[in-house]
């Protein structure tokens, strides 16, 4: 076959454009006759096709076979209850697994919580200390929530403007009738 052909045939087969005449011919190509060196690489690839095409690997009874042994299954189908009994128990096992990851993961030991002062008057001052400080950071952002109410009672003098609004519609109205009667006059 001619080499020009051969190459041709190639550059289809890569592009996946050849047809199953095509690629016959490029398999009994690199079956039968020497292969020029820079073809080799593809004369494995088709000299493999060859060899596979005529191997089995199973005998010709072999789905009958499959087939009787799953047709000698039977189908035990699963009611609904114990569709509802498998999935409350994987939840309650998932549930499980997450709680023991959690104790493994973080080494929660109850031993270790213990008093820190032996004397409760101390304790009681420590704790009235921090307390207090925290009373003051709150009441230090409560100072920021009175320009809050006062932006509240600028918004209800807002509300008194929609009122007015309101009234201007109405003359809007009074001065279109007052166009009108001025049409109507100028017409007689």
């Amino acid at each position: 076959m001619n080499l020009q052909r051969i190459e041709e045939l190639i550059g289809k087969y890569e592009r996946a454009e050849t047809t199953l005449e095509e690629e016959n011919q490029l398999k009994i190509f690199f079956r039968n006759e020497v292969v020029p060196a820079h073809l080799q690489d593809y004369k494995e690839i088709f000299s493999g096709y060859y060899t596979l095409t005529d191997e089995r690997f199973t005998s010709n009874d072999f789905d009958d076979k499959i087939l009787s042994l799953i047709g000698d299954q039977k189908i035990i189908p699963i009611s609904r209850i114990r569709k509802k009994n498998i999935y409350v128990l994987t939840t309650l096992a998932a549930g499980i697994i997450i709680l023991l990851g959690i104790y493994f993961r973080f080494g929660i030991n109850f031993s270790s919580i213990s008093d820190t002062y032996d004397d409760p008057q101390l304790a009681y001052a420590e704790t009235r200390k921090v307390l207090l400080k925290v009373s003051a950071t709150m009441n230090a952002g409560l100072t920021e929530l009175n320009r809050v109410s006062e932006f509240n009672n600028g918004l209800t003098e807002l509300n008194n403007l929609s009122a007015f609004e309101a009234g201007m519609n109405n003359m809007k109205k009074i001065s279109i009738l007052d166009k009108t009667k001025e049409i109507l006059t100028t017409k007689n």
